[in-house]
């Protein structure tokens, strides 16, 4: 009896200690966030949970709606993967008929290059011995839709947010190469890219380099606008106006390269059947896909995937409808707040989730049976856009981080120096500070969840 008696008070000192130290480490949070410029500025929202167990560690505003931003790609990601598998690979095919037509199929790969069109090419050359004639592209894996619903417009000129497109290859970018101008004259812009880019050089000599592409599709169509000023050669990445034409002209360029001579046109439709397949590149396996896309905040990738997916999941053309409609049924056993999901990379100003659904969801991830794999998608400190934070806790963390105007979010796994691990999310919307601090605010938070 009086063993009983001891263990049950040995167990109550143990739970006293443990509401105790989680009432410090509630309290520790509280205080920064409460006396943080930031939180008077904006709105903040934090969800921390055991993720073995679904316990509730923290959580402050965690059912407030917030704008996720890349932190999204996590699970837009996730029922990709779910979806594909991880060894799918996205074919680029080429077929002929009995007219001497070489037909395209493509596949929407985010990661195809010119390197490969080349292949690709070469492989035709080697395979079919006879002229081509018309080449016909088809695009119908996906649909092609360019933008996302709620994507700023001044993003148009934006190289970490391409136009996404089947007619995809080198991420849709170009590189441009600005002198400075010598004698007075205007500085120089150089385009040694095959694709034509309507380009209005107003840029001037100045102190500094500060240069702002722009382009008002609305008003003058394709048109490209430099201004600024320019003390240095600068070299300038581009995000393309028109994903089509400049697959096209890369096609070719690669047709050249392989000595392939075509005699006709080059056209746009579905395929038909009865072709002969004679040659096909691959992409890397999407496990290595979507950890670029996660470690690196791929914006180009994650759309494509996520169409992919959706082509997969309706046996039809990919959309991001039907994508957002496979991803509300792979997280559809979360009764937290419904997320608001438009897009795959979390762009969209109409993209809402609680940071309550996100530790839930990430808790639903940390069960299934692959999650030691899709773990290491994500970025670990020195790792992509973790790269230069939390360097301190660079074995103990895996997280994605969010980024947008007044925006700043990120969310992940945590292994403690308890031995627990934990789910985390924090969201910052509406704030009108430097992104430095927001990301330092950030991190003194997780640094306080490492210490549980």
């Amino acid at each position: 009896m009086h063993k009983l008696k001891y263990k049950i008070q040995f167990i109550a000192v143990i739970a006293m200690l443990f509401i105790c130290a989680n009432s410090s480490f509630a309290a520790n949070l509280d205080s920064i966030i409460k006396k943080s410029d930031i939180n008077n500025n904006a709105t903040v929202a934090v969800s921390v949970k055991d993720a073995k167990t679904g316990h509730v560690v923290y959580e402050y505003n965690e059912h407030k709606m917030m704008n996720p931003a890349s932190v999204q790609k996590i699970f837009t990601m996730r029922s990709a993967y779910a979806q594909l598998g991880e060894d799918f690979v996205f074919n680029t095919a080429a077929y002929v008929d009995s007219k001497s037509n070489l037909y395209i199929k493509l596949s929407a790969d985010p990661s195809l290059t010119t390197g490969q069109l080349k292949i690709l090419m070469q492989k035709v050359k080697e395979h079919y011995k006879k002229p081509i004639n018309d080449i016909v592209l088809d695009p119908t894996v996906i649909d092609n839709k360019q933008w996302g619903i709620g994507w700023m417009w001044d993003d148009d000129t934006n190289a970490l947010l391409p136009k996404y497109s089947p007619f995809t290859v080198n991420e849709n970018k170009i590189d441009i190469s600005i002198e400075p101008a010598k004698n007075a004259m205007m500085p120089s812009i150089k385009n040694k890219s095959r694709y034509n880019m309507v380009i209005v050089n107003m840029l001037k000599n100045g102190s500094a380099d500060s240069i702002s592409p722009e382009r008002k599709p609305w008003k003058h169509g394709d048109l490209t606008y430099i201004k600024g000023t320019v003390k240095n050669p600068v070299k300038l990445t581009l995000p393309v106006d028109a994903p089509e034409r400049y697959f096209v002209d890369e096609l070719t360029s690669a047709m050249n390269s392989a000595g392939l001579k075509r005699n006709g046109t080059v056209k746009t439709a579905p395929m038909p059947a009865g072709l002969t397949k004679v040659a096909e590149v691959s992409s890397r396996p999407l496990s290595e896909l979507i950890a670029n896309t996660l470690k690196n905040s791929n914006n180009l990738y994650s759309e494509l995937i996520f169409k992919t997916a959706a082509a997969g999941y309706t046996k039809a053309q990919g959309t991001t409808e039907d994508a957002v409609e496979m991803f509300n049924k792979y997280f559809a056993s979360i009764k937290s707040d419904k997320p608001i999901v438009v897009d795959a990379c979390g762009i969209s100003r109409n993209d809402l989730i609680s940071a309550d659904w996100t530790t839930e969801a990430l808790n639903m991830i940390y069960k299934a049976n692959d999650f030691d794999k899709f773990e290491s998608f994500l970025a670990k400190p020195i790792e992509g856009t973790l790269s230069d934070r939390l360097l301190n806790i660079s074995l103990k963390l895996r997280a994605k981080t969010g980024t947008a105007s007044a925006i700043s979010s990120i969310a992940g796994y945590i292994d403690t120096k308890s031995g627990k691990k934990y789910s985390f999310a924090i969201y910052v919307q509406n704030h009108n500070k430097s992104t430095l601090d927001v990301k330092r605010f950030e991190d003194a938070l997780i640094n306080e969840i490492y210490k549980m």
